[in-house]
């Protein structure tokens, strides 16, 4: 198998919601890029149609129409929700009920109580699902899932051997950017997402990494609120992740302002003193130290450092300088 557990050549997409203005616009230009990884798409009452002329994915009013088609239940088997926060649960349950395994939740501000059923119900029914607020997958030997990488991915993109994970699609995308640049390729970019309730974290994935031979190392973007990051130093400490992990937890900032207050992500909140970044990074320094696993990056452009100072092995040259010329010489 080419690619991850999260998306490989053998993956399908169904996609609910696909006629809505950004699922269109998102499955139009993935498939421009990536032909063939998005097989099908749902929307009520539209059944029976394709997505556009020169990009024809057919259209079904229900998953269960669209797993009729017997080339469409061979293999379609990844769902990627693009429906409003209240139709998300609904979303979910279709595709549960008709043996997804894997799903992918774009859609921001799900419900929290609709988020902790689709939370039990995906660990009752071993499914895995990533988000709400999730920007998708990319691996750049196979493609991608979602808008993760824009127009051209290949500007933050080149194959290699990291990962990043990371709660922002924004984030996942800049980073990847910056390892590329400096000599670092990607294997895997996942935006795990942003909501309060995250059905799949950071130390969910981790151990799927650890089994992986083409993963040499992991980067990680942390942010205040939850509990994502101490998982991690818990996992590592317990031996269930042993290659090199360069951490960077941004919102540092954040522990001058009061408690309860959103900033960025709805999940990265700080309440009654809990979730705070600066106690996620003493933490996951002090599982680094002990295990020499982990580097934590004080600053984020230091996660090179962090990943040189683990040993890992660049994937190609740095194209970068430290002899930076002004503008005029140019003249």
């Amino acid at each position: 198998m080419k690619g991850t557990k999260y998306l490989n050549d053998g993956t399908g997409v169904i996609v609910i919601g696909i006629t809505g203005r950004e699922a269109s616009q998102v499955v139009i230009e993935s498939e421009r890029l990536y032909p063939g990884i998005v097989k099908c798409g749902v929307t009520p009452g539209k059944g029976g149609t394709v997505l556009r002329d020169d990009c024809p994915v057919p259209v079904f009013d229900t998953v269960n129409n669209a797993l009729q088609i017997k080339e469409l239940k061979m293999s379609v088997n990844v769902g990627l929700i693009y429906v409003p926060p209240t139709s998300v649960l609904d979303a979910v349950y279709e595709l549960i009920d008709n043996g997804i395994k894997l799903i992918y939740i774009v859609t921001e501000h799900v419900p929290i109580r609709d988020s902790i059923i689709i939370y039990e119900l995906a660990r009752e029914k071993g499914v895995t699902v990533i988000g709400g607020t999730s920007l998708g997958c990319f691996v750049p030997s196979v493609g991608r899932i979602g808008a993760i990488g824009g127009k051209d991915p290949s500007v933050a993109f080149r194959d290699g051997s990291i990962v990043v994970l990371s709660k922002s699609g924004g984030l996942t995308v800049t980073t990847s950017e910056m390892l590329k640049r400096r000599g670092f390729g990607i294997y895997m970019a996942l935006a795990v997402g942003g909501d309060v309730i995250a059905c799949t974290t950071f130390a969910d994935i981790l151990p799927e990494l650890e089994r992986d031979k083409s993963v040499q190392a992991c980067v990680i973007m942390g942010e205040p609120g939850g509990t994502y990051e101490e998982q991690v130093a818990e996992l590592v400490t317990n031996g269930g992740y042993t290659k090199p992990l360069a951490v960077f937890v941004a919102g540092v900032f954040q522990e001058n302002m009061p408690d309860g207050v959103s900033f960025g992500h709805a999940g990265a909140i700080v309440e009654r003193g809990m979730g705070k970044a600066t106690d996620k990074i003493k933490i996951l320094e002090k599982v680094g130290e002990k295990t020499g696993t982990i580097k934590v990056a004080k600053f984020y452009h230091e996660l090179i450092n962090a990943l040189i100072s683990l040993g890992v092995k660049r994937d190609f040259k740095d194209g970068s300088s430290d002899e930076i010329k002004p503008l005029y010489s140019t003249l």
